[in-house]
């Protein structure tokens, strides 16, 4: 039995509301390679380009730890592409590193959603304070909680719940940053 949030849905949501902003080089900042969560987000991302006819430059895919730090450092490398690759647009597997991201696109000067769009994941509290707000996709956290409860409530009584695998769908949050 599992209660899981659909990260592959969220990364396609993100990745086709900037298809839809207009934006064709798209990167993603990513967690490790190891990462089973990161995996399945990035399914959405990959799924969505390819459906939409659009390439992944394998530059535009940045891995690491999911801080601050690592989205400053891979929005940097993403920025300092040749001008013919560079991407106009990214999105991060989480909130944290889209910050980072964020932070070092304003340190460099470029508007941040005209001349580069960055989408989180999480819907992290501070996310709708930033500057500019973040656009971001929220996680149903309250609804997967309440569902494991009952889940193990009803496991605990020795009988078997009705639903033993629920995968609850995320939802984009559109904000300043695209």
């Amino acid at each position: 039995p599992f209660v899981d949030v659909d990260g592959a849905s969220g990364l396609h949501q993100a990745t086709e509301h900037l298809i839809e902003r207009g934006h064709r080089r798209i990167a993603a900042i990513a967690w490790p390679d190891d990462s089973r969560v990161g995996n399945e987000r990035l399914k959405g991302y990959f799924q969505t380009m390819q459906s939409a006819a659009l390439a992944v430059n394998p530059d535009w895919i940045r891995r690491g730890e999911g801080t601050f730090e690592f989205g400053r450092l891979a929005a940097a490398a993403l920025l300092d592409l040749p001008e013919a690759q560079r991407p106009t647009a990214v999105v991060a597997l989480n909130d944290t590193m889209a910050i980072g991201a964020l932070d070092l696109v304003r340190e460099r000067g470029l508007d941040v959603r005209r001349e580069f769009a960055v989408v989180g994941f999480d819907d992290a509290p501070m996310s709708q304070y930033l500057f500019p707000p973040l656009t971001t996709v929220r996680q149903p956290i309250r609804e997967a909680g309440h569902k494991c409860v009952e889940m193990l409530v009803t496991l605990m009584a020795g009988r078997q719940p009705a639903e033993s695998q629920v995968l609850l769908s995320p939802r984009l949050i559109v904000r300043a940053s695209t």
